[in-house]
């Protein structure tokens, strides 16, 4: 049970400031800027076969198939040792991804890549108003 877990005050806003000094421009085919925006997250593990897709459309001038689409999403939350989780609907965080983006760094190793979601506040699964999507 993670529900004393503080996800506010995981990042101080001094980290935060590092972490943003680091950020290199990218270039896409109109403008060069930090964030490059994304509309799909293709994920995939090395040893089982098959992908899965987080559509996430939150713009108004894009839609996916005739609307905004934005996937809710299970997160493993943060503190829990590796070897230690069990996926049940007790022990995972359900959020709506609300923008995809990839941004670069240069990090101690060079210049790296992150894929990143920003996703909404914790959602709960039985909710009639949300969609009670677990059931």
């Amino acid at each position: 049970d993670r529900s004393d877990f503080d996800v506010h005050g995981a990042l101080q806003d001094d980290k935060v400031d590092a972490l943003l000094k680091t950020l290199e421009q990218q270039e896409s085919a109109q403008r060069k800027g930090h964030f490059a925006l994304f509309n799909c997250l293709v994920l995939g593990h090395t040893k089982y076969k098959g992908v899965q897709r987080v559509y996430c459309n939150p713009f108004p001038s894009k839609m996916f198939y005739g609307s905004h689409r934005m996937d809710l999403v299970m997160i493993r939350p943060p503190g829990i040792d590796n070897g230690a989780f069990v996926v049940s609907p007790d022990t995972v965080w359900y959020a709506r991804v609300l923008l995809l983006f990839s941004a670069s760094a240069m990090t101690d190793t060079g210049s790296k890549s992150f894929d990143c979601a920003l996703v909404s506040t914790v959602e709960t699964s039985d909710d009639p108003e949300n969609g009670n999507y677990l059931y």
